[in-house]
């Protein structure tokens, strides 16, 4: 028998709950303590099976305080016509705690329709929001690339022998720059896929901060161009239990992040302290810095604080955010007061690592 079928039937164990309990206290309870009796079972049946088992309560209890509770007992008969006041009031009442029931069982499904529906259009607005940032950069940021790759390719096959040593040797560089550059982007996209999906494994080992931010000051080489790099890291600082590839990926992002808004010139930093237990790495440059409310924004997926054109998907920053929250930590951005942006990292400094020999101070 389904739940619905069932309504009915314990509608009537319920009044008869009711009646069972008015037999055994009758020597205790007065009539109107009775009529409150069945009134509580018919605001039950009312609340948990709807309009129509609630309708039925209420004529059932008219009839069982009829026949067990009013002279001459076990008939129907009233010799009291005072009681068919009662009746009437007993049954009113009941009508009226149904259609109340009813109302509110209404207006909670019409919220509840109100906010799925609402619910449904802020999620397609942001659905949208990311499917047009997402065809946004892949427009630019693929068709960019590979429409740079293949105009320097079809160049190098027409060319034949009108081309020279030195512009075949520009047309391949520019090829090569260009895969690297959708290979990053490409990368960046499987890595934010990775992120979301909880898939990111985190290979810990005791790593030097020295060596990650110096491998990434290698593989950035190109794209940092002649901008001086200032790093300041103290000799005595410790190692930290990390792994290293993502980590790498994190200073890479940075870097890349401060190659493409700032001018070609201006210099990046970069710092690090021990502050209360934990490592933090701060990389500052001299760009145009952050738009007002922007500091949390720019971790987002697909935000880009730089006007449109501008290089980037606006995922470097996102996967920065997630491998340092995966490692324990904290990243956050604010605008310097003498211009730029400065982007702090805070790791903790867990167990006991190996010691380090002291060295003088990293200054490049």
């Amino acid at each position: 028998m389904s739940l619905e079928r069932l309504r009915y039937p314990a509608t009537v164990a319920l009044v008869a709950l009711a009646t069972g309990a008015g037999v055994l206290l009758r020597g205790h309870l007065a009539a109107p303590d009775l009529v409150m009796l069945y009134l509580l079972g018919i605001v039950l049946v009312a609340t948990g099976f709807g309009r129509g088992p609630s309708l039925l309560a209420s004529a059932l209890s008219v009839l069982a305080f009829d026949y067990f509770f009013v002279p001459p007992f076990h008939t129907f008969a009233v010799a009291d016509e005072r009681y068919l006041l009662t009746f009437a009031t007993m049954f009113v009442v009941g009508l009226l705690i149904s259609e109340l029931m009813s109302r509110v069982r209404r207006h909670e499904r019409e919220a509840v329709a109100r906010e799925k529906r609402t619910a449904a259009a802020e999620l397609r607005a942001r659905t949208e929001v990311l499917r047009s940032s997402l065809l946004s950069a892949v427009s630019h940021d693929l068709r960019t690339p590979l429409g740079a790759i293949t105009g320097a390719a079809t160049t190098l096959r027409e060319g034949n022998g009108r081309i020279s040593v030195a512009e075949r040797a520009e047309l391949v560089g520019a090829i090569c720059e260009e895969a690297e550059r959708l290979e990053r982007f490409v990368s960046n996209l499987l890595e934010m896929t990775k992120l979301e999906a909880g898939a990111l494994e985190v290979k810990r080992e005791w790593v030097s901060l020295e060596e990650l931010v110096g491998s990434a000051l290698t593989r950035m080489e190109a794209q940092l161009g002649s901008r001086p790099v200032h790093a300041a890291l103290p000799g005595d600082l410790p190692l930290i239990s990390a792994d290293p590839v993502l980590l790498e990926q994190v200073f890479h992002n940075l870097l890349d992040n401060a190659a493409k808004h700032t001018p070609p010139s201006s210099p990046v930093e970069l710092t690090a302290r021990v502050v209360s237990g934990s490592l933090v790495v701060e990389v500052s440059d001299r760009g145009p810095g952050l738009p007002a409310g922007a500091e949390t924004l720019v971790f987002e997926k697909f935000y880009r604080a730089a006007p449109a054109g501008a290089r980037g998907a606006g995922l470097g920053l996102a996967i920065c955010r997630g491998i340092v929250e995966a490692h324990g930590g904290a990243i956050t951005a604010e605008t310097r007061q003498e211009g730029g942006a400065t982007f702090r990292l805070t790791l903790p400094l867990a167990g006991e690592a190996p010691p380090v020999p002291a060295e003088p101070e990293v200054a490049t």
